[in-house]
């Protein structure tokens, strides 16, 4: 049958339930199981695409089951909830709790109890254990409330989305880390202010990370790269990573900082590595960007940061230090045989005050000579525009 608009159907008649599906397809939703455990038998899911939060303050959740629905009637006969946020790679999971008989949905399916009872499914994206307060009549369907009482994150993969009558996954171009503990508001504002501006690097084709110095560590807060690094089997991000600030690590946000502070951060290299330091950090200064060379170190650092990227976690913090002392920044020449080592290029974005808040960090271009100029002069230009936009003219020796 075709959707299309006919000439006795006015285009967007919601008369028509095949239109209204296929209008309202084009949004996309998650998946989740909605999860229960009753008293007399084993364990019952139902597969929903309309869950959503509903409030904060009581901590609400809700979802939208049919009237017609077989699960849904031992559902709500159960005293709690556990709405499971399926990964991408969990249609198989999907499909067997939608289709198979109500008692014979979790065979083959691990899973492990939720405070409630409730069955967690083990590679669910994260749960939510909660108990039903309110059902209320919605036309075909129910609107089905309850009151969150725990949840938590489960896996660092990317969600199961529903989108178009098939499932997917999500490919993300552009991602902000997430801030719980508030440290992260001012270089998080200033990033969504320069969001746009950034931009420009993937759309060159560049690999970009946004950091930001926070306390001892830099912070990835974003993450921007090129629609093609979308077609990834599995997609990673290093969004959230706390990386060490130590030498001989890239020194962007120390070049600028007041003399007091380079003072203490030259003090932290050995005594013989002092003056190499104090003369990489002017050079960062009148070159305006910082530069990182391909080594071994490097190629342990980076594969590295690809396990942090795939699991938080994974690599301790005194191997991340190890490895950033392995590092080559800061070659005293830009010769043609020096850029074509080149693999990672650093610009400072300044704020009003007239300090180096961000940091733009592009990576993955081809190692040829006028390749890395490219790549230089995009990043410093983006880093320049971003400054302006944070309110100060770009500063250079």
């Amino acid at each position: 049958m075709s959707l299309q608009p006919t000439a006795h159907r006015p285009a967007g008649s919601a008369d028509d339930p095949a239109w209204f599906r296929y209008v309202l397809g084009q949004y996309p939703t998650g998946v989740c199981v909605i999860t229960a455990q009753p008293e007399d038998g084993p364990p019952i899911g139902m597969v929903v695409g309309s869950f959503s939060s509903v409030s904060m303050h009581p901590p609400l959740v809700g979802f939208y089951p049919s009237v017609t629905s077989e699960t849904w009637p031992h559902l709500q006969r159960a005293g709690n909830w556990c709405v499971n946020i399926l990964a991408a790679h969990q249609s198989d999971v999907c499909r067997r709790i939608a289709t198979a008989p109500l008692r014979q949905r979790f065979e083959g399916i691990a899973w492990r109890p939720a405070p409630s009872g409730a069955p967690i499914i083990e590679g669910a994206v994260a749960w939510i254990d909660c108990v039903p307060v309110a059902v209320h009549d919605a036309g075909d369907h129910k609107i089905a409330l309850a009151q969150v009482q725990h949840l938590d994150t489960a896996s660092t993969e990317l969600p199961l989305l529903f989108f178009r009558s098939g499932y997917g996954s999500f490919s993300p171009l552009t991602l902000t880390a997430y801030d719980p503990e508030m440290r992260l508001t001012r270089p998080l504002r200033h990033f969504e202010l320069i969001r746009s501006i950034a931009q420009e690097l993937p759309d060159r084709g560049l690999r970009c990370l946004v950091t930001a110095p926070v306390n001892d560590s830099v912070v990835v807060i974003g993450q921007l790269d090129p629609p093609s690094a979308a077609a990834a089997a599995q997609p990673t991000t290093l969004v959230g990573q706390r990386l060490p600030f130590r030498p001989h690590g890239p020194s962007i946000f120390e070049a600028w900082a007041p003399d007091t502070e380079q003072e203490a951060w030259v003090a932290r290299f050995a005594p013989d590595s002092q003056e190499a330091e104090i003369r990489a950090l002017a050079r960062i200064r009148q070159r305006g960007f910082s530069i990182g060379l391909g080594s071994e170190g490097h190629r342990r650092f980076a594969a590295a940061l690809e396990r942090l990227a795939a699991e938080p976690g994974t690599v301790p913090n005194e191997e991340l230090d190890a490895l950033v002392a392995s590092l080559d920044y800061e070659p005293a020449e830009l010769s043609d045989d020096v850029l074509a080592q080149a693999r990672v290029i650093s610009a400072p974005v300044f704020d009003s005050a007239g300090g180096p808040v961000l940091a733009l960090t592009v990576f993955g271009f081809k190692a040829k000579p006028q390749v890395v100029r490219d790549a230089i002069a995009a990043v410093t230009g983006c880093a320049d525009e971003a400054t302006r936009t944070l309110g100060l003219a770009p500063r250079r020796d």
